[in-house]
């Protein structure tokens, strides 16, 4: 078998192990093996490690094997142990499981998705008021891990599913399985691809938090200008005095720099005759500075993401130094008509963001376009 040395095989319908004293050396075993059926012989030499081996030529793949193995351990092994786990990303983080019973796909019909192995029992915390009964999967991978279609199953189920790579716990099949090598060889299953691109963007993992720091760190201009008019209230707004003071912009609303495509967001008014209403509204918005949780005297309100820069008409020259409001809501239409009524006064320039909208199932990568899909104008 490639190399490896079998170290488990079916006795009785049972898992067994080559230094089990209940099995005879050689043919006389009675053993099948878990790949293929086929019977096996008992090895039990002076120079090699105890293990079992076709008695002829076989086809049984090393992969096909190794996965039952795995499986077959881990369902009937590990029934009265405790398993530690590892802090969970996103559900609550029970420090261990206490085996009580275990199951194979093959013998499941409590499940609408067929899993690897299933394990019931109990999560046991630091505080024993929350122990709380429930099923640990195990998903056992060798050269495939799961898909996105998994995952998101997982997250929608609420499942605390683990995915172990088989090749690395295995090995040569010369060290001994136990449960720290199985949990040093397995990972929580959660997050897709762009899921965790999504994360590195979040302090917290919310998706409030990930949004806001998205459009903050992908629009604000990598060297900010330096203006003594203004106090920026983000405390980690640093100038840079080395530098010569100077503009340098990113855009919002338009495919080049020059705003030849756009409008920044359909606009429901002119920017507060920004400019002649023939012209129509800007198409884009220069962004030269950023602030989180702005304060505004005008109003007496703290802004979740404040722009500084210049609104642009269809003529580069056409330009209106203002600042440009971004609200994080839950969903669409949030702001009561007070909010509206003051926006107007102040002729503050604000778009509320579905944060959910935008964010999705995390599949789709943050983009541009994503953030004014899920925007509209409060006003």
């Amino acid at each position: 078998m490639f190399g490896l040395l079998i170290q488990h095989a079916r006795w009785q319908g049972e898992l067994v192990m080559p230094d089990d004293i209940r099995l005879e050396t050689g043919a006389k075993c009675d053993c099948v093996c878990i790949g293929c059926g086929e019977p096996l012989i008992l090895r039990r030499g002076e120079k090699k490690r105890w293990h079992f081996a076709h008695r002829a030529k076989t086809s049984c793949g090393g992969e096909s094997y190794i996965h039952k193995v795995v499986k077959a351990w881990t369902a009937e092994k590990l029934i009265g142990q405790t398993i530690p786990l590892p802090p969970h990303p996103e559900l609550d983080s029970p420090q261990g499981f206490c085996v009580e019973s275990g199951w194979q796909e093959e013998s499941n019909k409590d499940v609408n998705r067929r899993y690897d192995v299933v394990l019931e029992g109990v999560f046991l915390y630091k505080n024993l008021a929350y122990n709380k009964t429930g099923k640990l999967i195990f998903e056992v991978c060798y050269s495939s891990p799961k898909d996105d279609d998994f995952k998101l199953h997982t997250q929608k189920e609420k499942n605390y599913a683990l995915e172990t790579d088989a090749k690395v716990f295995y090995g040569d099949g010369q060290a001994d399985f136990n449960i720290q090598r199985l949990m040093d060889n397995s990972g929580w299953i959660w997050f897709t691809d762009n899921q965790k691109l999504w994360v590195e963007y979040g302090l917290k993992n919310s998706v409030r938090d990930i949004v806001a720091n998205w459009i903050t760190q992908e629009f604000q201009g990598y060297k900010e200008v330096i203006d003594s008019q203004l106090t920026p209230l983000d405390p980690e707004w640093k100038p840079y005095p080395e530098k010569q003071p100077y503009t340098c912009y990113r855009h919002f609303g338009a495919e080049d720099k020059h705003g030849s495509s756009g409008p920044l967001k359909d606009y429901g008014f002119y920017l507060f005759d920004f400019m002649d209403r023939n012209m129509g509204p800007p198409l884009y918005f220069d962004a030269e500075k950023c602030w989180k949780n702005r304060y505004s005297k005008k109003t007496g309100r703290i802004y979740d993401i404040v722009f500084q820069g210049d609104f642009v008409g269809r003529s580069v020259n056409r330009r209106k130094k203002s600042c440009l409001v971004f609200q994080l809501v839950d969903r669409l239409g949030e702001h009561s008509d007070d909010f509206k009524q003051q926006i107007r006064e102040a002729k503050f320039c604000v778009l509320e963001v579905d944060i959910h909208g935008f964010f999705s199932d995390g599949l789709k990568p943050p983009d541009e376009g994503r953030l004014m899909e899920n925007s509209q104008w409060v006003w």
